[in-house]
């Protein structure tokens, strides 16, 4: 073996659906037969490749000489977007058991059609490696998201233009894990020289039909529009008519709505009119001279927009199925095919023109790359596949530790001389404090309040702190507000102090309040510590006890009743009610 150390053959299996993806897989597949010292191949067939309606194309695979060790029946008619869906869980519950008998060491996966996404979704959960041939590319249907959907359910990439290259490293694919290889179908236009073309030409138009004098139309439903995409193809179908040369017209592919073109096509009488071949399949190397040789090619089919310009011939690319993607100049788009006028001009513009032959699709060498990515996939590696995404400026603030110390409150103290606002953290501390001296009147007092607080929250942004809120309950119902300054709570503990009997009577009613008051809160909640806090704690700790014993239950008269040491306890406590709220809230 090559480069990967594997000490055995690679085994392969290759899944093929329909006629087109056959025709970007047969190259491959010729290419692994080619080499069995390095490979072994296994080809599963499912899809419409084995129903009658759609030319049984898994003949062609018999006649290419490959052995089909499994035919899965997947598809549910109905053509339309339920029986889609049927068809994928049908082929997700039929594949298991062929992966497990065949045990793979990579399943190559085409494009972007719903059969091959039950594909790609059977083989990642069964850990089995993915490479996925054209994604990255971008059209205008259902298909760009199942094609992406493919894109992160596969391990390896093989993409066909530097564009669809920088698509898949946007999308977090691993460069190393990448291969611009061109399309494998490229390696058989570019070398398919056939002198005897008109043969073909005449086997499926006529004996009278001369080279560039013919149209082939491909034309397919758009699953997301499903009635305008019918719409469209009637108004083709008129145009064509009207155009009056003769057409190759290939039936649609298995998608929701293509019954009803069919049904469209047989309206108009297309199978028995003299213009017109309405045929199911075309093997791929006939196809191949027919678009070459042909006077202009319509519809919306992918393959007209990336094929054909490998011959330089005309296309006339019909609404949005293809809408993202890359053109040559060989290409006209009709975005708005609203009426046949306008798509019969568009044929008399392209109609016979001859444009330079584009590679922007390959250079012909696409399988011998794809051989040597295979060769080099190491299966030693982890099957777990990695993102590459790009570089993010960290946000610590995700970080539960930075939470918990920025969580911050804006808590007020009303006191009797001053005022005072300050940023309290998570952790209690104060961050920052302001003080003001407390006004006369009641509205300087609410509004020297705001205006701290605002300066605050101001500052709390600077100080990388976020605030959850501020006590809210600046007034007691009731207060209040004397008209001159008011006394202190200093002056009030001093007059006290020097036998001031009615300071010490303002004192002792409002310490046998304040123990009345605990005394509820004891009957309430049964705490099992009251702190008391502020200047005139110390004054009021022996009344409260009194009153405790004295009004209490017994089951509550033995509660600790102590004096908080803290610095500034009614901020603090002001911050703890936001809090504690807050963070019950939102954590």
């Amino acid at each position: 073996m090559e480069k990967n150390g594997n000490n055995r053959k690679l085994r392969v299996c290759v899944a093929t659906c329909n006629r087109a993806d056959y025709s970007k897989l047969a190259p491959i597949m010729f290419g692994i037969k080619m080499e069995p010292e390095f490979f072994e191949l296994d080809v599963v067939v499912l899809g419409s490749h084995l129903i009658d309606d759609y030319g049984n194309t898994y003949r062609m695979i018999e006649q290419d000489d490959f052995d089909i060790n499994t035919r899965l029946h997947t598809i549910v008619r109905g053509e339309d977007e339920a029986a889609m869906v049927e068809s994928v869980g049908l082929a997700l519950v039929k594949l298991p058991d062929v992966l497990n008998r065949l045990k793979p060491d990579i399943m190559i996966v085409h494009g972007d059609r719903f059969d091959a996404l039950a594909l790609a979704t059977s083989a990642a959960l069964m850990n089995i490696r993915i490479l996925h041939i054209e994604g990255g590319e971008v059209s205008g249907t259902i298909d760009d998201s199942i094609r992406h959907a493919i894109t992160k359910l596969a391990h390896y990439h093989v993409c066909c233009t530097r564009s669809a290259e920088q698509h898949l490293i946007s999308m977090c694919e691993d460069h190393d894990r990448i291969l611009l290889a061109g399309c494998p179908s490229y390696d058989k236009l570019l070398s398919a020289k056939n002198k005897d073309y008109m043969s073909i030409i005449r086997m499926w138009l006529g004996d009278d039909v001369k080279s560039k004098d013919y149209i082939v139309a491909l034309q397919h439903p758009v699953t997301t529009d499903i009635k305008h995409s019918i719409k469209m193809f009637e108004l083709t179908l008129d145009a064509l008519i009207s155009f009056n040369k003769r057409t190759l017209v290939l039936f649609p592919n298995i998608d929701a709505g293509s019954k009803e073109m069919v049904r469209v096509m047989r309206k108009k009488g297309i199978e028995h009119h003299p213009n017109f071949r309405a045929v199911k399949h075309v093997p791929f190397d006939q196809f191949i001279q027919l678009v070459a040789h042909a006077g202009c090619m319509i519809g919306n089919s992918s393959c007209g927009v990336r094929e054909v310009g490998a011959f330089g011939t005309p296309v006339i690319n019909l609404g949005t199925r293809q809408i993202g993607r890359e053109t040559g100049e060989n290409v006209l788009h009709v975005r708005d095919a609203d009426t046949q006028d306008k798509i019969l001009q568009a044929l008399h513009l392209q109609f016979g023109k001859q444009y330079p032959c584009s590679k922007i699709y390959g250079d012909g060498n696409a399988v011998p790359r794809i051989l040597k990515f295979l060769k080099s996939i190491d299966l030693q590696e982890p099957l777990q596949k990695k993102f590459c995404f790009p570089p993010v400026k960290e946000n610590i603030s995700q970080d539960i530790d930075h939470i918990l110390e920025t969580l911050s409150a804006l808590a007020v103290d009303l006191g009797g001389t001053n005022l005072r606002v300050a940023i309290v953290s998570m952790k209690g501390e104060i961050v920052k404090k302001y003080t003001q001296f407390n006004p006369k009147t009641y509205e300087e007092r609410i509004n020297l309040i705001l205006q701290m607080c605002v300066e605050a929250a101001a500052e709390a942004v600077k100080l990388n702190c976020r605030i959850l809120g501020v006590e809210d309950l600046l007034l007691v119902e009731g207060m209040s507000v004397p008209k001159d300054e008011a006394v202190s709570a200093v002056h009030l503990i001093q007059a006290a102090k020097l036998g001031n009997v009615k300071a010490q009577s303002i004192l002792r009613t409002a310490g046998t309040a304040l123990g009345l008051g605990v005394v509820n809160i004891l009957h309430t909640i049964n705490p099992s510590l009251v702190i008391l806090s502020g200047v005139l704690a110390s004054h009021y700790i022996h009344i409260v006890k009194d009153v405790i014993r004295q009004q209490a239950l017994s089951s509550v008269q033995d509660v600790d009743v102590v004096v908080s040491d803290l610095v500034d306890p009614a901020l603090l406590g002001a911050a703890s009610m936001v809090l504690d709220y807050t963070t019950r809230r939102i954590c």
